[in-house]
Parts: C-alpha cells; structure tokens; sequence
C-alpha cells in the first residue's frame, strides 16, 4: 500500500509538471549557431597542427609531392618498414611512379604500415574524418601498426559540424555507412586505468600535409 501511495505521488507530480510548463527563463538563446567562432584558412592549418600534435599524432608538412615522397622514403628507411600497403589507386600509382615498394594485397596480416588519404581534417579537434567509401574500406586503418595518411590543406575543415556538412554535399543521400574520426593514436584505459597505446588500433600515427593536389 505504501508503495502503491509513493508510486500515485510521483506520478501526480509528473502529470502536474506536463500540464503546468514552467516557461523558458531563456528564450533568446541561440542553439543553432556554432560556439566556436570560424577561423582564417591560413590559421586554421597551425590550429589543425597543434591540436594533432597533441594528440600524438606525427605532423609532416610537404611543400610538394616531391617533398612528400623525399619524407616518405626517409621514414620507411628510418622505421625499417619492410611490407607496406595502399590500395587506392591514384595514390599507389603515384608510389609506383617513385619506385616506393608497396603492395595491394588487403589480405596481408604481417604489413607494418598502410598508406591512405583522408575525407578532411577538422582543425579543432585534431581529427581525421576516414570512411567506408574509400578504396580501403571499414578496415585497413586499423589492422596495421602504423596508419599513414596523405591529405592536402584544401581538405582541413573548421569544426567537426563543417566535416560533417562536407559529407552531405557530397555524398549527397548515399552517405557512405561507416565514418570514422580519428585523433592521434589508438589509446585505451580499460586496464587498471593504465593507458596502452596500440590495442586496439594503429600505435602510430603519420600525416603529410602538402600544399599541392
């Protein structure tokens, strides 16, 4: 009985709350318009570089794709990287083009590193927008020990809302089914609150920046 008696109270004060509407003490606040105000394209580029940085991504700007090439080979001789992929097309040619070795094979469970580009880069958060509608699917960037991503500064967006609105016009209505914004390194806590780069994910991040198509 008194439980049925505490269950009728609450009730009448839900109903009684629903009827009587306490009216909004704030009626002119605007809950459409971005609280970050929208940069300069040339400030958005440092923006988008520290933000990765602290991430702890690697950030390499590239005047040129013969800079990002010169970069590349230099990394992959430092690293020692013996089996690499890409498996886009415009992107592996131009590897062919270099004598850069690489492979296609998405099978390849022992690649140390997968090249790939990107949809954009949101300079507030650091971010790195991928999706399903790339040659590499939903899994490539996440399998390999090192995910490389090339990208042009024509691609870095303001807010992650901007990234998001850039997929819309777009893709249009055949928005791709897997969007996935990276920020730096795959880090998790789950153990003992002991913070483990790498498990579930690439452990190292690179990104060439140039400012060439």
């Amino acid at each position: 009985m008194q439980e049925s008696t505490s269950r009728e109270k609450i009730l009448k004060k839900v109903r009684s709350a629903l009827i009587q509407q306490t009216p909004n003490p704030y009626p002119k606040l605007d809950y459409d318009s971005s609280v970050y105000q929208p940069q300069a394209d040339d400030v958005t580029e440092l923006i988008f570089a520290q933000h990765f940085s602290e991430a702890g991504g690697n950030f390499l700007f590239c005047e040129n794709k013969i800079e990002f090439a010169e970069s590349l080979l230099n990394l992959a001789e430092e690293k020692k990287w013996k089996e690499i992929i890409c498996t886009e097309k415009q992107l592996s040619g131009f590897l062919s083009e270099i004598a850069f070795p690489h492979q296609t094979n998405l099978r390849s469970q022992t690649a140390e590193a997968v090249i790939t580009t990107c949809e954009c880069l949101v300079a507030r958060t650091g971010s790195i927008l991928v999706t399903s509608a790339n040659s590499y699917g939903r899994v490539i960037p996440f399998f390999t020990p090192v995910h490389i991503v090339y990208a042009n500064v024509n691609q870095i967006v303001n807010d992650l809302k901007d990234a998001l609105l850039l997929m819309k016009s777009k893709y249009n209505e055949c928005i791709p089914s897997s969007m996935t914004f990276i920020t730096g390194p795959s880090k998790t806590a789950d153990i003992e609150g002991i913070v483990i780069t790498g498990a579930q994910g690439p452990k190292e991040l690179f990104l060439f920046l140039t400012d060439e198509n």
